[in-house]
């Protein structure tokens, strides 16, 4: 699988040895955020012509080669949002109210 190219890397391959990538396995805390990238960048001659089906298969096919789920997972809308993202625990949730807030 090729994993280089001039844009953000979506899948760590073996090429990584030591260095530590930002991609899908590592780095995104949401699997929908996935579908969502998907949904509006593919294909990069047409983004947004995607079906549903042709997203959620390619967002099945990111969170296979990352590792991240099984071969045979079926992903939907059901449960897409059940997926664990590794990374997920490193990141801060927004919760302020009412525009900017300096912490």
């Amino acid at each position: 699988m090729a994993t280089d190219g001039p844009n953000d890397r979506l899948v760590v391959g073996d090429t990584t040895k030591g260095k530590r990538i930002k991609a899908i396995g590592n780095y995104w805390p949401y699997a929908t955020t996935i579908f969502d990238y998907v949904r509006r960048a593919m294909p990069f001659n047409q983004p947004g012509s995607l079906t549903n089906e042709e997203v959620y298969s390619l967002t099945a096919y990111l969170l296979n080669a990352n590792g991240l789920i099984g071969e045979k997972t079926v992903v939907n809308a059901a449960s897409l949002p059940k997926v664990k993202m590794p990374a997920q625990q490193r990141f801060v949730p927004d919760d302020r109210k009412g525009g900017l807030e300096i912490r």
